[in-house]
Order: C-alpha cells, then sequence, then structure tokens
C-alpha cells in the first residue's frame, strides 16, 4: 500500500528529487513518467505530494500551482529576494538593483536591498543609498558579512521564507550566504560543503536556514531573461511614483508630458532625482525596445 505525503522539492540530480517534509523528514523520489509528457519539470521549490512505497522507494505524483518561477537559478515559490550592493567596493549598480525590483514586483516576490560592507556600521554611501529609497518603502538592511553588523535584522527579516541572492559581483554574496546558513566557510568553500560537482547536472539546491527558511545556494542571480514589461507598466512599479497625486494625463510616462506630478515631486525632493534619472533610462529602453520588436 502505497503511502501518501506533501513537501517540498529543495534538491534535484539525475533524475532524483529530494523532498522535505514539514515534519522535517527526508525523502528521495524519482519523477512520473506523466511530467515529461506534460512538459513539466520539477524544480526546487515546488510543493509536491509524492508516494513512498513498502520498499520506501518515493515517486513524485503531483506539483502543485506555483506562485512564481525563476530560471537562473532554476527555482520556484520564491518569496524574497536580497538584492546585494556594496558600501564601498565595488561602487553599487544601482540601475541592476532597479531593474531586480521591477522583475520582484513582476514575479510576486518581496524585495529586500541589502547594503553589504558596512564593516564600520552605517557610512555615507549606505546612508545615501538608504535615502534614495525611502520614498518608495522598500525595505533596506545595512550589514556586514565581515563582521556581522545587521545580520540579526536580516536574519529576522528572512525567517520561514524562500529566497535568493542577487546583485553585482564581488559585492559579497557569498559570504552573506555563509552568515545566514550559520556557516564559517571561505569564499568558494560552499560549493564543497554542498557537494556541488563541476560536471554534475543539477539546478539549484534549497538549503534549510537556522531560522526555518529555505535559501537557494547559488549565491548569484542572472537577469538575463527578459522582464515582459511593456513600457506603460513600468511607472506603476515604482511605489513612490503611486502614492503621489494624478498627472494631467492619465497615461503619463512621467518622462516628456506637461503637467506631470512626478517630475514635480522629483523638483521638490519627495521624489530621489537619481532613481528617477534611473527610471527614464529603464523606460526609454523599454520603449526603443518596443519600437525594435516592431520594426
Amino acid at each position: 500500500m502505497e503511502l501518501l505525503k506533501t513537501g517540498r522539492i529543495i534538491k534535484g540530480v539525475g533524475g532524483f528529487y529530494t523532498v522535505l517534509t514539514e515534519e522535517g523528514s527526508r525523502f528521495t523520489c524519482k519523477a512520473r513518467g506523466l511530467f515529461r509528457k506534460n512538459g513539466q519539470t520539477p524544480l526546487p521549490g515546488d510543493t509536491v505530494e509524492f508516494s513512498v512505497d513498502k520498499k520506501g522507494e518515493g515517486y513524485l505524483k503531483t506539483i502543485f500551482e506555483r506562485k512564481n518561477e525563476l530560471l537562473r537559478p532554476a527555482v520556484s515559490n520564491v518569496d524574497k529576494l536580497l538584492i546585494v550592493v556594496s558600501a564601498s567596493e565595488p561602487l553599487p549598480d544601482l540601475e541592476l538593483a532597479d531593474k531586480l525590483l521591477l522583475y520582484c514586483f513582476v514575479q510576486g516576490i518581496e524585495p529586500v536591498l541589502v547594503i553589504n560592507k558596512c564593516d564600520s556600521g552605517e557610512s555615507e554611501q549606505s546612508l545615501r543609498i538608504r535615502n534614495e529609497y525611502a520614498p518608495s518603502g522598500i525595505v533596506v538592511v545595512t550589514v556586514s558579512a565581515e563582521t556581522g553588523f545587521g545580520m540579526e535584522e536580516l536574519s529576522k527579516l528572512i525567517t520561514g521564507c524562500t529566497l535568493c541572492l542577487a546583485g553585482q559581483s564581488a559585492v559579497g554574496k557569498s559570504s552573506l550566504l555563509n552568515r545566514l546558513l550559520g556557516l564559517e566557510l571561505k569564499t568558494g568553500e560552499l560549493s564543497q560543503k554542498t557537494e556541488r560537482g563541476r560536471h554534475t547536472t543539477r539546478h539549484a539546491e534549497l538549503i534549510e536556514t537556522p531560522g526555518g527558511g529555505l535559501i537557494a545556494d547559488t549565491p548569484g542571480f542572472s537577469l538575463l531573461e527578459s522582464i515582459p514589461l511593456e513600457p506603460e507598466d513600468i511607472p506603476r512599479l515604482y511605489p513612490e511614483f503611486t502614492e503621489i497625486g494624478s498627472c494631467r494625463f492619465l497615461s503619463c510616462m512621467h518622462i516628456s508630458e506637461p503637467g506631470c506630478a512626478v517630475k514635480e515631486a522629483v523638483k521638490e525632493g519627495r521624489v530621489s532625482k537619481e532613481r528617477y534619472e534611473r527610471y527614464v533610462k529603464i523606460a526609454n529602453e523599454a520603449i526603443e525596445a518596443r519600437r525594435h520588436r516592431y520594426d
């Protein structure tokens, strides 16, 4: 007699999937051929129903509906994305951060902007970044993976969540991942800890965090896939824009239109000038991309 259980996939290697149940038990399961026939690929993060036979062998039977799905890393049902920038070197790429924020809003993921390398606490750079995003209401946390500053606050924010990390190279994502997992590994040792083989075909692995959540073991995130947005969608994804009074035109893009409430708010300092200028660049890129699409 088969026993039916539910759980989350946390790892997949060579057609075998490790499923973690709410009770903390782990089962290795094979995927049914029906998934392949239907074009479904089980992913880490999937909530699944599986059966266990008398021999203790597990078989995935159902993949429940996903609330979101990332491509790089291939993970589903992500609650939060930690967008990591540096308070020192490298200089923060806030345009990338803004694009990742748009990606989060489209995917239904809660973003947390993490300013790392605040080894001596808040700095002039971290305060500048914090002030830029203050009107948006986006959560901003300053930390140091080196000294542990701010890590307690960040750990509380991610308790019970499934999350990934994102950001440019050399901002300390691997070091942050180690801290969040309660490990004391040198950069580059994490792959050994998670038995990540160089020639092994596998998805990202989700590892349990001390706070009861799950975090992707890939300390990075690629925004290579295009964000499925029309230019007119972009202004609505800037929280600080939506709270400002109405513009003269309902379809205002807040770029060159007269009677624009957002441009007026920028002049008055109620919206960050720097973030607004990056918005104009991102919106114009989307307009140009659409023009090429229909050429």
